[in-house]
């Protein structure tokens, strides 16, 4: 990532390691556009690092949206994960943060410009 003139621009994509098999991932391909709790922990490991940090969520099935771009919300979303026992490694629910909010939320000040150049490092 880069910030020139106070925008960001992202510059690298990672795709994390994830189990799969022929027709099956570990995580949710099959159903709608959201962050699972192993999608949760992930961003937020990344967002304890780089603040700006943000997850792009791909559901080849949504019909309404095939990708979301989000991150986990601050300071509530963040004090959550931060303090969760389970960690990332399973499936699991969350409590609801302290006001009530959602643990995470859309991005809506990402735009994708298709000519930027950018690096993938693919870990699956």
């Amino acid at each position: 990532m880069k910030q020139e003139k106070g925008t960001f621009y992202v510059t690298t994509l990672i795709i994390p390691k994830q189990e799969s098999t022929s027709n099956s991932v570990s995580t949710h391909p099959s159903q709608s556009c959201f962050m699972s709790s192993i999608d949760l922990h992930t961003q937020y490991s990344y967002q304890v690092m780089v603040p700006e940090a943000f997850a792009i969520v791909v559901a080849p099935t949504d019909n309404s949206r095939g990708y979301g771009i989000f991150r986990v919300s601050e300071p509530n979303g963040m004090s959550l994960l931060k303090e969760c026992q389970e960690k990332g490694s399973q499936f699991h629910s969350h409590e609801e943060t302290v006001d009530g909010g959602p643990i995470y939320e859309r991005c809506t000040h990402v735009y994708k410009n298709s000519n930027l150049r950018f690096e993938i490092f693919d870990l699956r």
